[in-house]
């Protein structure tokens, strides 16, 4: 039997409609309308912030699945409320992803060091292989916002590209476009490095977490 729930992009209905709408156009000018009714209804600029757990596969592995899922258990609980002390929207977790919106990117970056701090905090308080580490991507420009559920949009990708495939564990990769839109004073400690992934070059700072730094 097919779970039609799993086929759905959101489940917000209007958001359905919207793109279910979007699909059957006939023509240019009723996509356009509809595109454009889908930026006004739901359009949003603000920072994407998207964090990844380093090592799943090996722990996972060595340790167990079980394990890991307590691990993640973990993390959610210390990065949740962090997220929502800084004015952020704590969207989704999936899996050892948990991807928050801000309006301001020096929330998102001052959140991302505050996580990772409280992470360290928590690590020095367990044993290896009960410890977590963060990877966190930070881009910033305009997504589909879909209420408190989810986003899409360049940032996101980009955010997501950052965390998940170039970031090691402690360390936080903000682009330079949400560089330019934000107050943050850039470490002499940090670099400033340039990756293209999937033919999209993207232009970004290594922010290494260290105690030093916290």
């Amino acid at each position: 039997m097919t779970n039609n729930k799993n086929c759905q992009l959101t489940g917000h209905p209007e958001f359905e409609r919207l793109f279910a709408s979007l699909a059957s156009a006939a023509s240019e000018a009723e996509q356009q309308a509809l595109e454009d009714e889908i930026w006004t209804r739901f359009g949003s600029t603000g920072a994407v912030m998207i964090s990844d757990m380093a090592g799943f596969s090996s722990t996972s592995r060595r340790n167990g699945i079980c394990h890991y899922l307590k691990l993640i258990a973990r993390a959610r609980g210390l990065i949740a409320p962090i997220i929502a002390r800084n004015n952020g929207l704590l969207l989704k977790c999936d899996a050892d992803n948990c991807y928050a919106f801000f309006e301001n990117v020096d929330d998102a970056i001052r959140t991302s060091f505050e996580a990772n701090t409280a992470i360290f905090a928590a690590n020095s308080e367990v044993g290896e292989t009960e410890q977590i580490f963060l990877s966190v991507g930070v881009d910033y420009g305009e997504v589909l916002l879909v209420g408190d559920e989810d986003f899409f949009g360049d940032p996101v990708n980009t955010a997501s590209k950052l965390g998940e495939d170039l970031a090691i564990k402690a360390e936080t990769l903000v682009t330079e476009r949400a560089l330019a839109a934000s107050n943050f004073q850039v470490p002499s400690y940090a670099e400033r490095m340039v990756a293209r992934i999937s033919d999209i070059k993207i232009q970004y700072v290594r922010l290494p977490m260290t105690e030093a730094a916290a």
